[in-house]
């Protein structure tokens, strides 16, 4: 058996791969990383960009084409599931991923390692601890599933003897498994110091791309942030779709950039506003991470439940609320009310979930 291989789809998945491999040198003596690479070019861009990084760490990784065409993929996905086969140990960025849930029964690893993949870490605790399908939060109600589903089963083998979560979230560990802390050391020491510039800027989300926001009142809602916060430029999500981009800019007369890192090192090495405003999302606990120390603050813009669109379970908004409420309580961070509601007046943003 090789040592470690780590299992990669996105720019987040990647960093919190080189995250854990500077706090675990030991561990990620003999690591390859295996990039299952993504489709859209702005991700594909970003995880270049991180290869280089991991390059410059002196860590070996792969490219992998298994969206290139029925006969590319297979092709692929033979050469990934011989690699999957004789690592002793794997390092998973998405265990939501069919990709991945299919070479999942080729691993004899004795030990796996889950990194950050952002809030939907959050929603995996509670599957495995639980029960239930890994659907992603946004993809409808969960559904049941006999002894929590095959990758249940894979994480219960004999063969495995030890199971860890590398995370930022506020998580306790499912049964049988451990949690580190990703307290985001590679980026803070190997990137900053942290330069501040005046005015404040908003991070994009893309929960109108996965249909759980209604684009008119998400653009409506960015304007009226532009206007009250004087908020000059906007961090579009890598998954924003062009044309409301374009929205955007016609109405606020921001900035529209497109990082070539993920945010959190886009904040390490360009300027940042001092107001860092965001949706919410995983930078509303990694942002306050990795700024710690600086004057920047991040502030956690509140979703009104009128923006929901109609067809979204009730999971996804329970979800959302969730996040949103940690966050809050992890970071301590100021919330911005909804569009035109002070905050003595009766919110109508999704609640606390109790």
């Amino acid at each position: 058996m090789s040592d470690t291989l780590a299992l990669v789809e996105s720019p987040a998945q990647l960093l919190n791969v080189l995250e854990w491999a500077y706090v675990h040198p030991g561990e990620a003596a003999s690591l390859t990383i295996a990039v299952l690479q993504p489709v859209d070019p702005r991700s594909r861009a970003q995880v270049r960009r991180l290869c280089r990084f991991a390059s410059q760490s002196k860590v070996v990784w792969r490219r992998y084409e298994v969206r290139a065409g029925y006969l590319g993929r297979a092709g692929e996905l033979v050469r990934l599931g011989r690699a999957v086969a004789s690592a002793r140990r794997l390092v998973i960025g998405d265990l939501f991923s069919r990709t991945i849930q299919l070479l999942l029964p080729r691993s004899k690893a004795r030990e796996v390692v889950v990194v950050d993949d952002g809030t939907a870490t959050t929603e995996l605790v509670s599957l495995l601890t639980y029960g239930g399908q890994l659907t992603r939060w946004h993809q409808g109600e969960l559904k049941p599933s006999a002894k929590g589903g095959p990758v249940n089963r894979w994480l219960a083998r004999q063969e495995l003897e030890r199971a860890v979560f590398f995370t930022c979230m506020p998580v306790e560990a499912p049964p049988g498994t451990e949690v580190r802390p990703n307290d985001y050391a590679w980026s803070r020491a190997t990137f900053g110091p942290v330069r501040v510039r005046s005015g404040a800027d908003l991070a994009g989300s893309s929960l109108v791309e996965t249909g759980v926001v209604d684009e008119d009142r998400y653009v409506d809602a960015v304007g009226w942030i532009a206007r009250h916060r004087a908020a000059g430029r906007y961090f579009a999500h890598r998954r924003e779709s062009g044309p409301k981009l374009e929205r955007i800019a016609g109405l606020t007369g921001m900035e529209i950039v497109h990082p070539e890192l993920p945010l959190e090192l886009t904040a390490l090495t360009e300027p940042i506003g001092r107001s860092l405003l965001t949706f919410a999302s995983t930078i509303a606990y990694t942002l306050p991470i990795v700024l710690g120390g600086s004057p920047v603050r991040v502030e956690l813009c509140d979703i009104d439940d009128a923006w929901i669109t109609p067809d979204t379970a009730e999971r996804s908004v329970d979800f959302l609320r969730r996040i949103s409420a940690l966050a809050v309580d992890r970071h301590n961070l100021t919330r911005i009310p909804p569009q035109g509601r002070r905050r003595s007046e009766p919110s109508q943003a999704l609640p606390a979930a109790q």
